[in-house]
């Protein structure tokens, strides 16, 4: 659960539990998803009673929307594309529905959960686009918790790769039902095909034609060869569930996607599993609320209503709600009741600077899925960093005053993705001298973050030998003290040096660090092979003629 569900059901105030999980080394907003185990950490540390059931047991609302699919009428399938960055799910997309959106998106990278209504043979088939980066793993879930059917896409050219597994996993654990899309098949040889083919058996997806459960469809995304056929198992595989919604009920849905709209304010991206939402409608979602105001669907198009499984952009939203929260449509006293209780516990920005020693930054980004994903990836890195990321804020929409205004009060470093700068904002900043950056990818991002984390971190150094001399004669100089007159025989000596260390014979017997150097009575800071010098060390003066002296300097270990 997130950080504002533990909170809403516990009765504890984000704050309380924000400032804990800073001590613990996680940087957790209120829409940041909670491990079981921190969940069950939480919960024995303010005392609330808790206990853990089994992963397969469904939650109200997977009840509610699992009931749907026994009784009704038929609905749409929804089916999630997953699979490995760079092999082709947003490309096989794009020839199903004829749009070129990977031409869209920056660094050809998918960066937001996109619905997507088809016709099939006059049928409709909804298809959900997840990114394929690791920091929308989160995404990824929520597609497949969301999804009738997941079709796996797989380069039959590279094979089974890091998110594949992760993906299979992901499926397995949601009990989703799979097909395999083998991409590439243009690129590919039957060599590297059979290959991928043995990978996915290894991870229990044993294919059809080698006797298993899992229909394998080869394609090319670019081309189109095999796309028609993939269609056609998914409308079979379809008809064979027996989707079906109860049309009656009250609505109920996922939120895929929240962001600000500029003059709609706050909208999400929902589909809904059964019952009709329609403008006007009261309704609760998470810890916001709100009525409809107006229904867009995938081609931007208004509607009045919209039937389950249909895609489409809500507006009415008190505030943001977070991606994943279940949205029920309800009569207005229960709409006025939910809007009366829900309390927002505003975190104390000078308690929680003072609980983190870390970094202060401020996250702006285009919508609430990114914001997620960004956060999620903060908290893990601030666990390996030498200087833990303290988020004191996170927001939906461009950089403003008020983020200016913040940044000046908590010395925070603002990052913004896929967002701009209000001009007000920008003539503070620079005012002000407060830094702003702006990313559209989000790995460039992290890589900053990263760097900016491990500011600071002590180098670890060893001592390297630089240089060596013999003491040819010495000199007690008045009001100077003892000084050595040498030969340099081999590198070089520097007044920087860490230490230099003292033999006579085969016995070490002194050491200390150059305080004086000269050649031909100049002060220097550096005799190389060959030359004369005289030098003093802080910590030895009882030198005597043939004294060997090693000179050290500290470096980076490799």
């Amino acid at each position: 659960m997130t950080v504002a569900q533990f909170c809403n059901i516990s009765e504890i105030p984000v704050n309380d539990v924000i400032v804990y999980l800073l001590k613990k080394g996680i940087a957790a907003p209120k829409n940041y998803v909670l491990s079981e185990k921190t969940v069950e950490d939480l919960a024995s540390h303010f005392s609330v009673p808790f206990a853990t059931v089994s992963t397969n047991e469904l939650s109200q609302a997977d009840l509610s929307i699992a009931a749907s699919k026994k009784e009704g009428e038929r609905r749409a399938p929804i089916v999630v594309i997953v699979g490995h960055i760079d092999h082709g799910k947003t490309t096989l997309l794009d020839y199903i529905r004829k749009a070129r959106v990977a031409e869209k998106e920056k660094g050809g990278i998918t960066q937001h959960l996109g619905a997507y209504q088809v016709l099939v043979d006059n049928d409709p088939i909804v298809f959900l686009d997840t990114p394929g980066h690791e920091a929308f793993s989160l995404i990824r879930v929520r597609g497949l918790k969301v999804a009738d059917i997941a079709i796996l896409v797989v380069a039959a050219d590279d094979g089974v790769m890091p998110q594949t597994v992760e993906s299979i996993k992901r499926i397995k654990a949601a009990g989703t039902p799979v097909i395999v899309a083998l991409n590439k098949i243009d690129k590919a040889t039957s060599a590297q095909v059979e290959a991928t083919k043995r990978s996915l058996a290894q991870y229990d997806l044993l294919p059809e034609d080698w006797g298993g459960q899992v229909v394998v469809v080869p394609i090319s995304a670019k081309l189109g060869t095999g796309v028609p056929h993939l269609l056609e198992v998914i409308h079979l595989q379809s008809q064979l569930m027996d989707l079906l919604a109860d049309k009656n009920a009250p609505c109920k849905g996922f939120i895929l996607e929240s962001k600000m709209e500029k003059g709609r304010g706050d909208v999400a991206t929902v589909i809904c599993h059964q019952g009709i939402l329609r403008v006007g409608d009261f309704f609760v979602c998470g810890k916001t609320q709100g009525k409809v105001t107006f229904l867009s669907n995938a081609q931007g198009q208004i509607e009045k209503e919209v039937l389950p499984s249909m895609p489409v952009l809500v507006g009415g939203f008190d505030e943001l709600p977070g991606v994943g929260d279940l949205l029920e449509t309800v009569s207005f006293e229960r709409f006025k009741e939910h809007k009366n209780r829900v309390v927002e516990h505003v975190s104390s920005l000078a308690s929680m600077h003072a609980a983190s020693e870390g970094i202060a930054i401020i996250i702006r980004s285009d919508n609430g899925s990114s914001k997620e994903a960004i956060m999620g990836e903060i908290a893990k890195l601030s666990k390996k960093s030498f200087k833990p990321l303290h988020v004191v804020f996170a927001g939906i929409g461009m950089v403003t005053e008020n983020d200016i205004e913040l940044a000046r009060d908590t010395q925070a470093i603002i990052y913004g993705f896929n967002i701009k700068v209000d001009k007000q904002a920008a003539l503070d900043a620079k005012k002000d001298s407060i830094v702003i950056k702006l990313y559209d990818i989000i790995y460039k991002l992290l890589e900053d973050l990263e760097i900016l984390a491990e500011q600071g971190k002590p180098i670890k150094k060893v001592s390297k030998k630089i240089g060596e001399a013999v003491v040819l004669k010495v000199f007690d100089i008045k009001g100077i003290g003892i000084v050595a007159g040498a030969q340099i025989k081999s590198g070089r000596f520097v007044k920087e040096a860490a230490k230099a260390i003292v033999y006579r014979g085969k016995y070490k017997v002194g050491e200390g660090v150059i305080k004086s150097l000269q050649r031909d009575k100049k002060t220097v800071r550096e005799v190389q092979t060959g030359f004369e010098c005289a030098f003093m060390l802080d910590g030895f003066s009882d030198w005597i003629v043939d004294d060997r002296v090693e000179c050290y300097i500290e470096v980076p270990a490799e």
